[in-house]
């Protein structure tokens, strides 16, 4: 519903011959009761954030290009060695062949901040930790009669910028054969059984390898159930062979999973369930199952007015570790369209975790005001 047209509030963009070019410029101030997200040491502090983006779009009648491009510096009003600077930049490039083939090439390169809300952070009041993400994907589909196949080759590498952070940088390989079947118009089935490099630069701080091979298999359905009701799942498991004998071989279920129902033509709301495998720098463990479950409404009160609501609960189960944990976050926002080019947004986040581990609790609440402006 938030990305729905809007006739008169709607970015146009900079007509460059061929190529659009949307820039977005905001700034917003917020009040964080626990910046570090820490069970005893909370402090509240005020922060600055300013972000711009360019997305270039092409308008091309065959093929298509976007570069995504953005940038966000967060300033800490008391805390001066918790600044930081993300960005990122993605160039996404579609070739349509002949005959409803395509080939899809993706890259992506940017600076990320690890929040202090997730489990891998460090605690502790500390500089963030930051590290760079390289990525390349390319994608081929071939599509005869109502049947689909493929393959796809990804690689990615996470580089921790701080000497301490070593033991995390790695680099993910991952290959796989999407294919499927057009039952109807509006109705695919799906399989793609899938092949996973992960290899870490350093031994973890108990001296263990966390280097794995993982083969897996998901099968899934894209489908609109009614013209207001849409849902995709995709369900199957993956099965790790780590290098290091102190850690046991596992076999897990994955998921991914999205619904979004049109409730009016002012309502909508939105599902998410997911089950996956992630990397862990936790001394001892291998790797993490995280299970995400949220849910989303969006309502338009007027053409110019947005708000929402959203509530979601995150799991994060460490392997060969008795550590769990648990967050719950609620959060509500709006948004009020003063004209195409300009808007103000107010959001509140609730967020608090329960961990096995001692020292891992924690509540936190921030407040976000801020001015958008786009073009």
């Amino acid at each position: 519903m938030l990305d729905r047209p809007r006739a008169g509030y709607d970015a146009k963009g900079l007509d460059l011959g061929g190529f659009r070019l949307f820039p977005r410029l905001s700034v917003s101030e917020t009040y964080d009761d626990n910046i570090f997200a820490d069970e005893s040491n909370t402090q509240d502090d005020l922060i600055t954030s300013t972000a711009a983006s360019l997305r270039l779009q092409s308008e091309w009648s065959r093929h298509d290009l976007r570069v995504l491009g953005q940038v966000r510096n967060q300033v800490f009003l008391d805390n001066g060695d918790q600044d930081r600077t993300e960005y990122v930049v993605r160039p996404r490039l579609r070739l349509d062949l002949a005959e409803r083939n395509e080939l899809v090439a993706t890259a992506e390169q940017s600076r990320r901040v690890v929040g202090r809300d997730d489990p891998e952070d460090d605690g502790g009041d500390d500089e963030p930790t930051e590290f760079d993400r390289y990525f390349a994907e390319l994608r081929y589909t071939h599509r005869f009669n109502r049947v689909f196949i493929g393959s796809e080759v990804s690689v990615r590498r996470d580089d921790y910028i701080s000497s301490g952070d070593a033991d995390r940088d790695r680099i993910q390989y991952r290959f796989g054969l999407p294919s499927g079947y057009e039952l109807s118009a509006i109705t695919d089935l799906k399989f793609e059984p899938f092949y996973r490099v992960r290899d870490f630069d350093d031994l973890d701080d108990d001296g263990d390898n966390r280097d794995s091979q993982a083969v897996g298999a998901t099968v899934g359905f894209d489908t609109e159930v009614t013209r207001l009701f849409h849902v995709g799942l995709d369900v199957g498991f993956i099965a790790n062979d780590f290098e290091d004998p102190d850690f046991d071989d596992s076999l897990d279920l994955i998921v991914d999973g999205d619904a979004t129902w049109y409730v009016t033509a002012l309502t909508t709301v939105k599902g998410r369930l997911a089950r996956e495998d992630i990397a862990s720098n936790q001394p001892g463990s291998s790797s993490r199952t995280r299970t995400t479950v949220g849910g989303e409404v969006q309502h338009e009160l007027q053409h110019n007015i947005l708000v929402n609501a959203q509530a979601r609960y995150v799991q994060d189960d460490f392997r060969e570790t008795d550590r769990i944990d648990d967050r719950a976050i609620l959060g509500i926002g709006g948004e009020y369209l003063i004209s195409r080019y300009v808007s103000l947004a107010a959001d509140y986040q609730f967020e608090q975790r329960w961990s096995d581990e001692e020292d891992r609790d924690f509540t936190r609440n921030l407040v976000t005001l801020g001015l958008r402006t786009r073009f």
